[in-house]
């Protein structure tokens, strides 16, 4: 037991004990100040609390008998502190003796005693266990929430764009944002799941016009593969109106890595100009690349001087790849960011699409005729954006059944534009807003008064008169406190956002809405593969659906492995429970603050800090239980009356361990309510399972005699309970077989 409980059996114990010492106090002449203090007794094997009151009381006794006696008289303030510390410790010592003198004569303890002024009381653990038990076997489901709580929250999460890729780095998103709307929902609050995609901006304007362009027509048979399809449609037009900044980067690494390159840049470009390069281009090669200094693409006057000289450079890397010798570190001088073979991969793959360099400037050019097409709302374009969004929506509905993300809401940037428009306008009206060089502008810090910078300035609207973010955020803010009366509303997005969202808070706060002074934005780092970084622009993002499938086929291998017995539609349904169960826990296994990184074989490991390890407990106290024959129902029915009463023997340590760990479910859930954090819970569960398996090797269930085989069962069923209960606050599902 890690702390004090405010709810359920053990909580109505602490209470009598609380209950018990104040009496005893009064008994004695005395006035407590403030509440008894109580804390979990600190000794392995043991269920009670320990009171420190006998210390509160002695330190103000000692003061008055001392002072009213006369000792104090003469004594320095060194000196008096001293004898009146002496005097508290022997006062102590005396009071909790009396005080554990009181409480043994009730009768109401299993054992009582006093320790250096401290007050130990011990519960009797077949009836802890008893209450305890049935408290988890009547609640079923339920265990572990706490009583109703009347200010109503939303949390926002799951925020993918439309007319892109679901990858890997928006699962810490939708998973955390689940989870956390789960442990809110259970510690007793009123909650409201929102998702609210980004189906409007310059990525879906690229998408439409890459469609239009090179596929138009070409959308898959397969309705359900269009929103995976559309949103490589989008990676193919960010790569093709990015190629040229992308080429250029390579060669500035190059120049920068490769002093090989560097020092025969002179031959390469002999070789440029014996292909008729422009002289001109050749000579601001020649200078960039020997002085180290920045390639700009709008400097070259012939489009064909950079496809000309690739060719030549593929050569140059080849050579320095067969004449690659061993990298030597020298201090003070960064390693390459890349080997040899590393930059020929990179050049090969830029090769590939040399046909697009020319060609850029002019894509770009049509790209801004598509926005002000969609500036204009040209039907034809509308509905082409309108078939393609529902591509995407229809994907994300899929994901998130699978991701058990169910909302009750969606909002749509689309649907906040104007009314943000609007806002901005009544905010300048007010006076709270201005016009600053052009743009629309909150000058927090000044509204505020503040001298040093803590909010900053935010733009709410270009100078064109064009959205941004925090112009659809205000609008769809409001919306959430006016439309849908919540008390309290919980952003889940990315770290990098949090300056933007206390910014929005605070323009809400100072707007008149008392609701932003709840406002809270919980961040949340990265995810990482152990190669690197995530990144969706370029394309090398794992997709979901790649992730998904890579962890089901290695979770499917484990289960054949495991249980060959199991018939194939079961190891299919286990394959999908632990697969997806290893995904999320991954992701709430981490402080938000830390970046995860998603390891596949650590993901799925029975004997880490991992699902299955948790959901292999699970799955074995089912057993435990079906095989023993287990009247779950008549155990239930008899704990609904009261008369479940449970027998250990003298109980061991292993049981008593688990019973304390059954019981800090409520607490868990509370704290972890208060603090936002997934984390609590999954190193609950965690706790939950490696104490479980502790018993299970310690204690023989199925081959113990009666009464303790029944007791044994009960506490089985609801360890059974509470590892569920966890699991489903994380998201994850509880296998009864694996």
């Amino acid at each position: 037991m890690s702390q004090i409980a405010t709810t359920g059996v053990i909580a109505e114990l602490e209470e009598r004990a609380r209950s018990a010492v104040a009496d005893a106090v009064t008994g004695l002449g005395m006035t407590p100040r403030g509440p008894i203090d109580l804390r979990p007794l600190p000794f392995s094997g043991t269920w009670g609390v320990a009171s420190s009151i006998s210390h509160a009381l002695a330190g103000e006794a000692a003061a008055t008998e001392l002072g009213a006696s006369g000792e104090l008289d003469g004594l320095s303030k060194k000196e008096a502190k001293q004898r009146t510390s002496q005097r508290a410790r022997e006062l102590s010592i005396q009071l909790a003796e009396q005080i554990a003198a009181n409480l043994t004569a009730t009768g109401a303890f299993a054992s009582v005693e006093a320790s250096n002024g401290y007050v130990n009381i011990s519960f009797d653990p077949m009836t802890v266990a008893s209450g305890l038990v049935g408290e988890v076997l009547t609640q079923d489901r339920h265990y572990g929430e706490g009583a109703p709580k009347s200010e109503r929250v939303m949390v926002e999460h799951s925020q993918p764009n439309t007319h892109k890729v679901f990858h890997v780095g928006h699962l810490r998103n939708s998973v955390l944002g689940v989870s956390v709307s789960r442990i809110l929902a259970a510690s007793g609050y009123p909650v409201m799941e929102a998702t609210y995609p980004g189906d409007i901006g310059m990525h879906v304007i690229k998408a439409l016009w890459c469609y239009e362009r090179f596929h138009q027509g070409e959308e898959p048979a397969n309705p359900a593969a269009r929103g995976a399809w559309i949103g490589q449609v989008y990676t193919e037009s960010d790569a093709r109106l990015e190629y040229r900044k992308d080429l250029l980067a390579f060669l500035q690494l190059l120049i920068k890595d490769d002093p090989t390159f560097v020092t025969a840049i002179d031959r390469l470009l002999k070789l440029l100009w014996r292909e008729d390069a422009d002289t001109e281009d050749i000579a601001y090669l020649l200078g960039r690349v020997s002085f180290g200094q920045e390639i700009k693409d709008t400097e070259f006057r012939d489009e064909e001087t950079i496809p000309k000289f690739w060719p030549i450079l593929g050569q140059q890397l080849r050579m320095e790849l067969e004449n690659e010798k061993p990298a030597v570190e020298v201090e003070g001088i960064e390693p390459p960011q890349m080997t040899p073979g590393e930059r020929l991969d990179r050049w090969e793959e830029l090769n590939r699409n040399i046909d697009w360099w020319p060609k850029v400037p002019g894509w770009r050019d049509e790209v801004r005729q598509t926005f002000a097409r969609w500036e204009a709302q040209e039907p034809a374009l509308v509905a082409l954006w309108q078939m393609t969004r529902e591509w995407s929506l229809t994907d994300f509905r899929r994901i998130f059944d699978e991701l058990d993300a169910h909302f009750d809401v969606w909002f749509f940037e689309s649907e906040v534009e104007e009314p943000g428009k609007a806002i901005v306008e009544e905010l300048v009206e007010s006076g709270l807003a201005e016009i600053s060089d052009g743009l629309t502008v909150v000058k927090i810090d000044e509204k505020l008064g503040l001298t040093e910078p803590v909010y900053r300035t935010l733009p709410i609207l270009r100078s064109d008169g064009t959205s941004l973010y925090s112009t659809k955020d205000l609008a769809l803010t409001k919306r959430k406190f006016e439309e849908f009366g919540i008390d309290r509303a919980v952003w889940v997005v990315d770290v990098r956002q949090s300056l933007y969202f206390k910014q929005i808070f605070k323009i809400l706060e100072l707007w008149g809405f008392e609701q932003a002074k709840q406002a809270y934005h919980l961040p949340y780092e990265i995810v990482t593969l152990p190669e690197g970084v995530i990144s969706s622009r370029k394309g090398r993002a794992p997709l979901y659906d790649d992730v998904k499938e890579a962890v089901l086929q290695r979770a499917r291998e484990i289960i054949d492995e495991k249980n060959p017995e199991l018939p194939d539609a079961e190891k299919a349904a286990v394959a999908w429970q632990v697969g997806l169960g290893s995904i999320k826990y991954t992701m709430l296994a981490r402080d938000n603050s830390k970046v995860v990184v998603f390891d596949l074989d650590e993901a799925l490991s029975f004997d880490g800090h991992a699902a299955p390890y948790i959901q292999y407990a699970h799955a074995r106290a089912c057993r435990i239980l079906e095989n023993a024959k287990w009247d779950h129902d008549a155990a239930v029915s008899a704990a609904a009356r009261g008369e479940l009463r449970l027998d250990f023997g003298s109980i061991q340590p292993e049981e008593l361990a688990l019973l304390q760990q059954i019981a800090s479910l409520p607490e868990e859930v509370q704290r972890a309510a208060e603090q936002y954090r997934p984390l609590l819970i999954t190193n609950y569960v965690y706790e939950l399972a490696k104490t479980f398996n502790d018993f299970y090797h310690a204690c023989p269930v199925i081959q113990s005699d009666e009464p303790i085989r029944g007791a044994r069962l009960a506490l089985v069923d609801a360890t059974r309970q509470a590892l569920a209960n966890g699991l489903w606050l994380l998201g994850i599902e509880a296998p009864q077989a694996m």
